[in-house]
């Protein structure tokens, strides 16, 4: 009996064992940094109140905008100079009723389960500063990697994970500044749902919540 080849299928076997044995492991890096300034954002209106508004300036059969815009101050001091840029994240987003705009925030529903409608923060550069300079906005959709040239113009603050930065000078594309202290002018304005399909026979306050959230580059 020629017992070659089974010896030599029995070393081919054990040759590929450890091969097997670790692909059944994986390895996990975990990176990250520590950075010595920290950041703190406070807003001078909190909480932002567009005040009673009557059923009967509401639109039957399309989205309305029965209040006038509303600007506050978004303020970012830092303890010394730092990288950072700036993202939205809607509280509320299961109960967006409005898409006229880009990224809408929701405003919460009525007793009946009808969305609202929707809010929407836009920056404003001219009254906003970095460090006492002028503001120019630069905005990455992919986390930081890239950015956008910055510019002069208004911008939303995205629900959907865009994130905005702040330089000083127009056509930067090499992502935002080392900033100490920002100063950004933000206007809000809200958009409501057609009144023929809201519920509205007892009040219905309106529940908008969104963060603004400091992220570190």
């Amino acid at each position: 009996m020629n017992l070659l080849p089974r010896l030599l299928t029995g070393v081919a076997l054990l040759a590929a064992l450890p091969a097997a044995m670790a692909a059944s492991t994986v390895d996990v890096t975990v990176t990250g940094t520590i950075v010595p300034a920290a950041c703190t954002p406070t807003h001078t209106s909190p909480t932002i109140s567009f005040g009673k508004i009557s059923a009967a300036d509401l639109i039957d059969d399309k989205p309305s905008r029965p209040k006038q815009d509303q600007y506050h101050t978004l303020n970012i001091n830092c303890t010394g100079k730092t990288l950072f840029a700036i993202r939205g994240i809607d509280n509320r987003a299961s109960t967006v009723g409005n898409t006229w705009y880009v990224s809408p925030y929701g405003l919460g529903l009525t007793p009946a389960g009808e969305k609202l409608g929707a809010h929407y923060l836009t920056l404003q550069p001219g009254l906003s500063q970095i460090d006492g300079n002028p503001v120019f906005i630069t905005e990455s959709t992919n986390g930081g990697s890239t950015w956008g040239a910055s510019s002069s113009g208004a911008k939303a603050i995205r629900s959907h994970g865009p994130i905005l930065g702040f330089v000083d000078q127009s056509g930067v594309t090499t992502g935002p500044a080392l900033i100490e202290n920002a100063s950004l002018g933000l206007k809000s304005h809200i958009i409501l749902a057609p009144k023929s399909t809201l519920t509205l026979t007892d009040e219905v306050a309106l529940d908008g919540s969104a963060t603004i959230e400091v992220v570190y580059l």
